[in-house]
């Protein structure tokens, strides 16, 4: 019989989160009639970067992205599309699932039967499919294209500020509107402080019972790529970090059967899978990752591997007065403080992953083995070398993000509940 351990309930900004998914989605389908620049790309990166246009609105992945994944028989239809096209099953999926959408006919179509078409592209380049996809998507469906390439180091910092520089001056030519600095300043500020308040809200993590699962984190996703700079955004961010807060001294849990806490690192599944549920049957809460914790959050690392939130700039009191400012403002962001530079770093990543299985009392890591992101599975295997001579087991499972069919579930279930024997741990209704 499952016995709660802890009191537990949904989070009271829930409802504010949907209002403004549904918000953003509503918006970027009416983006080209009410006048507002409409762009693609994955720019979870520098989100505030177009915001001297003003209120742009972000096709992100592809405006029916999750509406695909809803869908697994669509999801593996759009898929197939590509393939047929040569893009096999070694290239990124959730690239190759945008660009199946193209292919298949459904990227932009909105749900009136209209087409809207997308008023350029521009993309904030980590990894090297970005890169090519962004080629081949101007080939494709001739949109113009700019990319910018995140360079790994806070060394690069001039180099990034160039090409930000850059991507204005060719925004304004093909859009032929003027860029706004007054307009980009707010918009850094609103940036630096959601990632700031990201941080802030994993460190609440570290706390028994977590006050979140991965679950739940991973639905604030979509704000972040469709806008994390904007009033709104920043406002429901401030929402919950305090509530998070509050349920982490008032030990409110995310799950309130937790005896088992868990890492999960590389992306889960788009589509509704058993990978983040399933735990739950064992009173297990998979709480973060390096990636998930990197993603979003800014901090400043020491030589450990350990993480630290930084300040906001009002807390640090730094007033940005020009567009030079804040264009240096948002590299230093980045590739100082953000995930970025601590992923293109593979020592640095397994140092933070061994310091986050210690800081937040980690009682094992799974690990996506997901053939298509060598970005996301680089260092997993020797991160779980590493944290198995430290006593904290591991379980390796071959999943895709985008794919149903090429994710076993019951293998997936299998391994887990070995990794739960060897725990000592039995399921909770048994």
């Amino acid at each position: 019989m499952t016995t709660a351990l802890y009191e537990s309930k949904p989070l009271e900004c829930w409802g504010k989160l949907k209002e403004l998914r549904r918000k953003q989605v509503r918006e970027l389908w009416q983006a080209k009639e009410k006048g507002n620049l409409l762009l693609m790309g994955v720019m979870g990166f520098l989100t505030s970067l177009p915001a001297g246009f003003g209120d742009y609105k972000s096709f992100g992945l592809g405006p029916n992205f999750g509406r695909i994944m809803e869908d697994p028989e669509q999801a593996s239809r759009v898929l197939a599309a590509a393939e047929a096209r040569g893009y096999d099953l070694d290239t990124c999926p959730t690239l190759r699932s945008s660009l199946g959408a193209l292919f298949s006919g459904t990227f932009d179509l909105a749900p009136s039967g209209q087409r809207v078409r997308p008023d350029l592209l521009i993309e904030a380049r980590v990894c090297q499919p970005q890169g090519k996809f962004a080629q081949l998507w101007n080939e494709y469906y001739g949109v113009p294209t700019f990319i910018v390439d995140m360079p790994p180091s806070i060394h690069q910092k001039q180099y990034l500020v160039d090409q930000m520089n850059d991507a204005i001056e060719w925004m304004e030519k093909v859009t032929g509107r003027t860029y706004d600095d007054e307009k980009l300043i707010p918009a850094v500020e609103n940036e630096w402080e959601s990632r700031v308040l990201w941080a802030r809200m994993c460190m609440y993590l570290k706390v028994t019972p977590a006050p979140l699962d991965q679950l739940m984190m991973f639905s604030f996703e979509a704000t972040f790529w469709r806008g994390r700079h904007q009033p709104e955004s920043i406002e429901l961010m401030r929402l919950a970090h305090d509530e998070v807060a509050y349920r982490a001294a008032h030990r409110i849990a995310a799950l309130a059967t937790e005896r088992c806490r868990l890492l999960h690192e590389g992306v889960a599944t788009w589509y509704h899978s058993q990978v983040l549920r399933y735990p739950r049957r064992y009173g297990a809460v998979y709480m973060g990752s390096q990636q998930l914790f990197g993603d979003w959050g800014a901090y400043t690392l020491a030589e450990d591997g350990t993480l630290t939130p930084i300040s906001t700039l009002k807390e640090m009191g730094r007033r940005l007065n020009s567009r030079q400012e804040a264009l240096e403002t948002l590299a230093e962001l980045y590739l100082a403080y953000g995930g970025h530079g601590m992923c293109t770093d593979m020592e640095k990543r397994i140092l933070i992953r061994l310091a986050i299985a210690r800081d937040w009392n980690v009682d094992g890591v799974v690990f996506n083995m997901e053939r298509g992101c060598k970005g996301t599975t680089s260092t997993h295997t020797e991160t779980a070398w590493e944290l198995k001579k430290r006593g904290i087991p591991c379980m390796p499972y071959d999943g895709s993000s985008c794919n149903p069919k090429e994710f076993n579930e019951a293998e997936y279930m299998s391994r887990f509940d070995a990794l739960m024997e060897s725990l000592g741990l039995k399921p909770l209704d048994a």
